[in-house]
């Protein structure tokens, strides 16, 4: 009789008495997909229930949308949509938008994802306890201060619900690894930073809204924390191209997401490890500006354990006949934004100015 031709993994199984059928397939899922409990999901519905969880779950302000066609709210999470803002050519502002958070049944945030026109340069969406000075804020307005993500610190940590890449024009997404989330406090409000750009030649009507996915606590593993590097002014002569860096202190953890912030006259942004021993490794290497996302997940995630510093460098090409300066219009910035875990590892780091050493906060230790 001719001996059998096993596959090896059925040999193997066959060899410790298992049979295939109790073995999980894995599952082979299209670009932009990942499987998940045995389906292929898109990552930023990974916890979307079959039914929804939340129903009154909006919070809009102003006229109703008519350039943004946006999908459902989520299931289970909520929406925030600003007031639709026209913008005359070449005209640039920069204020502060508001809104309470909706009542939501899971209270783990998992994804967020921007829809926008063109015309949004930048927005940072955060979460801060109501100022007991002022009270609530005049939703979709903000008192004074609203939108500095530092302004309770050391009493309060601000929640970053969502940093948008530069300018990016569409959609942006950003979702953690499976098991990862930042927990949201519910009696805290949302308040943004939100600087828009009109650069084209013809008014538009600037729509921006924003969802947020939530999961339930019982799947979390890893809570992430938001970190932050920065350097706080520069100088960039007329037609000069000059590389702005700094070399950062870490406290440890893991590194989930990295997003690079500057603005048109950026020709590369690079981000190093610099371990305790050995050679830095390049991280983030990432190209000249444009208008597309730049958030970078880390699957698995960057142990920091025996990393000593962050080292980052933005590197700007100034083509015009001023100083570029930190700061908006033909200005830039140098900024390294991004999540970590465990969330007593989050730090801030600041250089005041350019090849001045960083001063790198755990401010993770006052949660």
């Amino acid at each position: 009789m001719a001996p059998m031709r096993l596959a090896p993994l059925a040999l193997l199984l066959a060899a410790a008495g298992c049979s295939s059928a109790s073995i999980p397939v894995p599952v082979a899922c299209a670009d932009g997909k990942e499987p998940f409990r045995g389906a292929c999901v898109e990552p930023w519905a990974r916890y979307e229930p079959a039914d929804r969880l939340d129903h009154d779950n909006v919070s809009a302000y102003g006229d109703p949308l008519t350039r943004l066609q946006l999908p459902d709210s989520p299931k289970s999470g909520f929406r925030l949509i600003a007031p639709p803002r026209t913008m005359g050519p070449g005209e640039e502002v920069d204020y502060c938008l508001s809104w309470p958070i909706p009542a939501v049944t899971r209270h783990v945030v998992y994804s967020s994802r921007l829809y926008t026109t063109s015309g949004l340069h930048h927005s940072n969406v955060i979460a801060k306890p109501i100022d007991p000075k002022f009270g609530p804020n005049p939703y979709p307005g903000c008192h004074p201060g609203a939108a500095d993500p530092f302004s309770q610190i050391p009493d309060a940590i601000p929640d970053v619900l969502f940093a948008n890449s530069t300018q990016v024009v569409g959609e942006e997404t950003l979702t953690f690894p499976e098991a990862m989330g930042f927990k949201l406090d519910l009696s805290r409000e949302v308040s943004t930073g939100i600087h828009l750009l009109n650069s084209g030649s013809e008014a538009e009507i600037v729509e921006v809204a924003y969802d947020f996915y939530t999961m339930d606590e019982a799947e979390l593993e890893n809570e992430v924390a938001p970190f932050f590097m920065q350097v706080n002014d520069f100088l960039i002569p007329p037609h000069v191209t000059k590389t702005i860096e700094s070399s950062c202190k870490v406290f440890g953890g893991n590194v989930v997401t990295l997003m690079p912030h500057t603005h048109k006259f950026a020709k590369s942004f690079v981000v190093d490890l610099v371990p305790n021993q050995g050679e830095q490794e390049r991280v983030l290497d990432d190209g000249a500006f444009d208008l597309g996302s730049d958030i970078q997940r880390y699957v698995p995630p960057l142990d920091l354990t025996d990393v000593d510093q962050m080292h980052y460098g933005c590197t700007f090409d100034n083509t015009t006949d001023h100083d570029i300066v930190y700061g908006l219009g033909e200005n830039e910035m140098c900024i390294l934004f991004g999540y970590l875990y465990p969330p007593e590892k989050q730090m801030v780091g600041v250089a005041e100015y350019e090849d001045q050493p960083c001063k790198a906060f755990q401010i993770g230790l006052f949660r």
